[in-house]
């Protein structure tokens, strides 16, 4: 099942019927005939509903960002997937992790109004005049809202508690994270295993989720940490004419603001400035600016956008300002035009760091410039992540530049040597009417492992490479 709600795509896949029809089979009274049915058909019903409801919390979340997102609902509930070129920062993760539960707490809430309502201020006859079929479908609306979205707020991976959990903490406390998702996954198994009646489903779902936490502490060494894909604060060299002590408290705070301990690079910053009072020595204009430049970082990581643009005005009166700065702040203030220009100027001026041309790609695709956006990704394309530059290939293959979509599959496809990116690449190519070209991709996944005929003789994007000669010399008809 696929269809369109709100604007998002959303696919219901077999398996979700299935489970839902598991969980509810107790509903069903076979006693009563077809009748004996109804519940469950209500049941599955109000869990689909309730399901969407929490996966649209997810999506329009993600969509305050300008982010397009997909919902696919399956096994053990829903997903909600999205495509990115620069990665969220902890604080929007952990809101549009939230933002599922409380949207069924907020569903089920109109419906609790209600059922309070019918039992005790609404008049007799309108309260009889509910069949039992409704009494039950407001219970199980009001149950699965509320039951469940209590239970995806625990600190158990991959649910959204656990998700809260981990951009909480970060990813310098990987093991950690691990650690208290596997104790929550096992005590919810105790707790399962102990009431009575006894709840099996539960005990095996967080026996399941538990013991992945435990593999994945496993897997990791007592020092092992996750890169952080957020911007981070950027560490251009440092002058050797500043004197040794101030060269490295400013990497010293550099480095904090890296590591998110915006207490000590508050620290450090206040060691600068109080190094002419310890030294007797005069503390250099360049100095200063810097140590504004870094307090500026920690009031953006601390989303306090304003006080960072008050340090940059500082900074600006000692001299020329980091541009990926100054582009940050006017990126957080929503001053995209302003926050163009100055990137695009650091851009021209060579400097191709991830927090200049980051920026800048997301801008332009929020501007409606994907093609531009996608030259400027593909220039850097070495740089990027095969993530990154994936993500950067659909969009600029959903917004018809499809000629640097081709060209950034096709840089990913030389590293990885992915049949699916040459495949991509194809499909790209196809559309932007390169038809030798696709012929050639489609040369390199049919080599490079890709088999699936029957989804080259029906993906859309091929049409218009069906109707000329070669292709079944490429790829033979199912």
């Amino acid at each position: 099942m696929n269809f369109r709600l709100f604007g998002i795509d959303v696919e219901v896949q077999a398996s979700f019927w299935f489970t839902t029809v598991l969980l509810g089979i107790n509903f069903v009274d076979l006693s009563r005939g077809p009748a004996g049915l109804l519940p469950l058909a209500v049941w599955a019903l109000v869990v689909l509903v309730s399901v969407l409801v929490h996966e649209l919390g997810h999506a329009l979340a993600i969509r305050r960002h300008r982010i397009q997102p997909e919902i696919t609902l399956y096994l053990m509930g829903g997903v909600t997937r999205w495509q990115q070129v620069l990665p969220l920062r902890r604080i929007d993760h952990i809101l549009i992790s939230l933002a599922g539960p409380f949207a069924g707490f907020a569903f089920a809430s109109l419906f609790f109004g209600l059922d309070y309502w019918l039992d005790h201020h609404a008049p007799a006859q309108v309260a009889a005049r509910i069949p039992a079929i409704g009494r039950f479908a407001l219970d199980v609306l009001i149950y699965v809202n509320w039951y469940w979205g209590l239970m995806n707020l625990l600190p158990v991976l991959p649910l959204d508690g656990g998700h809260v959990l981990e951009q909480a903490l970060g990813p310098r406390r990987v093991r950690l994270v691990a650690g208290v998702s596997m104790l929550a996954g096992f005590a919810v198994v105790l707790y399962a295993l102990s009431v009575q009646p006894r709840n099996l489903f539960l005990a095996v779902m967080f026996g399941m989720l538990a013991f992945q936490s435990l593999r994945r502490l496993q897997t990791l060494g007592p020092g092992d940490t996750e890169e952080d894909p957020r911007p981070r604060a950027p560490m251009p060299d440092v002058e050797p004419a500043l004197p040794g002590e101030l060269l490295s408290l400013l990497l010293r705070a550099r480095q904090a603001v890296a590591d998110e301990d915006l207490g000590r690079a508050r620290s450090l910053v206040q060691e600068i400035f109080s190094y002419e009072q310890r030294t007797g020595e005069p503390l250099p204009p360049r100095g200063r600016r810097e140590a504004f430049e870094v307090l500026g970082w920690v009031a953006l990581a601390a989303d306090h956008v304003d006080e960072a643009a008050q340090r940059v005005a500082e900074a600006r009166k000692l001299g020329e300002v980091d541009p990926a700065l100054m582009g940050a702040v006017h990126f957080a203030k929503r001053e995209l035009s302003a926050a163009r220009r100055v990137l695009e100027a650091a851009r021209a001026s060579g400097d191709d760091r991830k927090e200049i041309v980051g920026p800048l790609v997301q801008i332009l695709i929020e501007q409606g410039e994907i093609a531009r956006a996608s030259a400027i990704a593909y220039d850097i394309v070495d740089s990027l992540s095969e993530d990154d530059a994936r993500k950067m290939a659909k969009l600029a293959f959903d917004g018809r530049a499809f000629d640097w979509s081709a060209r950034l599959s096709e840089a990913v496809f030389e590293r990885q040597k992915s049949a699916e990116d040459a495949y991509e690449a194809a499909r790209a190519h196809a559309q932007d009417g390169a038809y030798e070209r696709a012929l050639d991709m489609l040369r390199k996944a049919v080599e490079a492992g890709f088999s699936d005929r029957g989804r080259v003789w029906s993906d859309k994007a091929l049409e218009a490479l069906r109707a000329r000669s070669g292709l079944e010399a490429v790829v033979p008809r199912p």
